[in-house]
């Protein structure tokens, strides 16, 4: 009895992903198998372990990870199939020094470590006020959640913007990649003005003349076409 206990317990943990970042995957291995070693194969719940969660906040990795599949052999070796999902912004803050840091942020407001590995959205912040937590390891709650919103929005409305700049007057561009830039502001109902303006990007007329102007303002109940302010 003693002898099935032990063999029906993880003694060896392997790892795999499609198109994983192996040397992420492989720290991201010896976690797991610190974490699981000793662990029922039969009683454990692998899916739901506090693991998981630790992994979502630590700074030491990139993308958001979880279990997709799990088998299990005898003697005691449990094989874990990964998916992940990359970052959902990068967070750039400068200060009065015009000294920049970088981050980038998944669903919580926990900031990782930015490698530049990845082509992300941007969010570019002048502000004055302190959006860090003061040993840098969490963004302001509001903040963290006007910036998934936005990036949510932009991609349930296939929106394919590449940074936010957020001024030192609250002002706030956001760059399409274009030769224009949008006007919005902290306030806005974000899932309104993103529906409208993937309305406007479809009016080649309006584009010319945004073009033109140079910016789209829509701060107000109708957007408003206009030279720099």
């Amino acid at each position: 009895a003693l002898i099935l206990i032990f063999t029906l317990r993880v003694r060896r943990v392997e790892c795999y992903q499609v198109a994983s970042n192996k040397q992420e995957l492989g720290s991201l291995c010896q976690k797991l198998s610190e974490n699981f070693s000793g662990k029922s194969l039969i009683f454990f719940n692998f899916f739901d372990a506090e693991i998981w969660q630790e992994l979502a906040q630590s700074a030491d990795y990139q993308e958001l990870y979880h279990l997709s599949s799990l088998e299990k052999k005898a003697p005691g070796t449990l094989i874990l199939n990964l998916d992940s999902k990359l970052p959902d912004y990068r967070l750039i803050v400068i200060d009065e020094k015009k000294e920049e840091q970088n981050f980038i942020l998944n669903q919580n407001n926990h900031l990782k470590k930015d490698q530049g590995q990845e082509a992300l959205f941007e969010i570019i912040y002048q502000g004055q006020e302190e959006i860090l937590s003061k040993n840098k390891r969490y963004l302001e709650e509001d903040y963290h959640q006007f910036f998934l919103t936005l990036k949510n929005n932009l991609d349930d409305y296939q929106i394919n913007a590449k940074r936010l700049f957020w001024q030192k007057d609250r002002l706030l561009e956001l760059d399409l990649g274009k030769s224009w830039l949008i006007i919005l502001d902290k306030d806005v109902n974000l899932k309104e003005t993103m529906q409208d303006l993937s309305v406007i990007l479809l009016d080649e007329e309006v584009l010319i003349e945004i073009e033109r102007q140079g910016f789209l303002d829509m701060r107000f109940n109708l957007p408003v076409i206009r030279e720099r302010i």
